[in-house]
């Protein structure tokens, strides 16, 4: 690296900019290819099929997608919602590597600090620019895919609380690339090693994606739909969290599995039977919070980063 390339003169962010251009260029052409995939999906690609059903935002399975173009249709849904989904992984691995990781393995980040650079503004450039784009670039892509949902919303592959579709509809596909972008960044700082971050940045990325999706249905209020012996469990709109019976003590214990043997289920004094949930209309309650809560593992992220900065360098 040229000792020209962190001059004060030129920018500080334009230079960063400028040595990370082939990065930039292909999130640009990444955001490019989905967002046309999904506007093909909402326009021509839905129009060579047909809905069997009636679609009913927030029931699964209301209506089904039929036709020569179904197939492909479906299949592309597929593709367009893992690509968002997958952003938090990828910019974990950049920042891991190519971003951080790589100049603090070659030396060349201390380069920087000797040109008129400090290294806690060399980090927050290193962090902005990335951070910025990744907002953009993730907006427009949960925008367009929002707006494809919304055109065959009783689709399963639209319903929000399908497996892997919740982080393709809010905020929070916006906030998880930026703390990919945190950790990576954090990781880089402590190994020290390209090989090493880019695998312990996806590892952490993908406990803290983990670890959301298990709490999340507690996020906020659940609702609860019970039905007597007679009904049995009742249907639902929303994201399941769990079911079991009642007793007459209004206790709720896991299902015996009597079915309608009266015997069994007076011998565990079940009443009725329950199924707890997430109704459709908390999904920006729970969206938000979570959106909070990884804003704020991001912001302790990046802390940590600026602190072993500080350490390394006595600044």
């Amino acid at each position: 690296m040229s000792t020209a390339t962190f001059s004060p003169s030129t920018g500080l962010t334009w230079t960063v900019l400028r040595l990370h251009r082939l990065a930039l260029w292909v999130w640009v052409a990444y955001v490019a290819l989905t967002g046309a995939l999904l506007l093909w999906l909402w326009g021509p690609g839905s129009s060579g099929w047909h809905i069997n059903g009636k679609c009913v935002a927030g029931v699964m399975n209301a209506c089904t997608a039929t036709g020569p173009g179904a197939g492909t249709y479906t299949n592309l849904l597929g593709l367009t919602t893992s690509l968002i989904t997958i952003v938090p992984a990828i910019a974990a691995a950049f920042a891991g590597g190519t971003l951080i990781g790589r100049e603090l393995e070659r030396g060349t980040a201390a380069l920087a600090w000797t040109q008129s650079v400090s290294p806690a503004r060399w980090l927050a450039a290193k962090l902005a620019a990335p951070a910025a784009f990744l907002v953009v670039g993730t907006g427009i892509l949960v925008a367009l895919r929002r707006l494809v949902a919304s055109g065959a919303s009783g689709l399963p592959e639209n319903q929000w609380f399908t497996d892997g579709v919740y982080g393709a509809l809010g905020t929070t596909a916006v906030a998880l690339p930026l703390l990919g972008l945190a950790l990576g960044a954090l990781v880089a700082f402590i190994a020290r090693r390209v090989i090493s971050s880019i695998c312990v940045s996806l590892a952490l990325t993908g406990i803290v994606i983990t670890a959301l999706g298990e709490i999340r249905g507690h996020f906020w209020t659940t609702s609860t739909v019970t039905g007597d012996v007679h009904q049995g469990y009742r249907g639902f709109t929303g994201l399941f969290l769990d079911e079991g019976a009642v007793t007459a003590s209004g206790a709720r214990i896991a299902d015996p599995l009597c079915v309608s043997d009266k015997s069994c289920l007076a011998q565990h004094n079940i009443t009725g039977f329950y199924r707890e949930f997430q109704p459709a209309s908390h999904f920006w309650p729970l969206q938000l919070v979570e959106t909070g809560i990884l804003l704020a593992l991001t912001a302790l992220a990046v802390t940590a980063v600026f602190a072993l900065l500080r350490r390394d360098r006595r600044i």
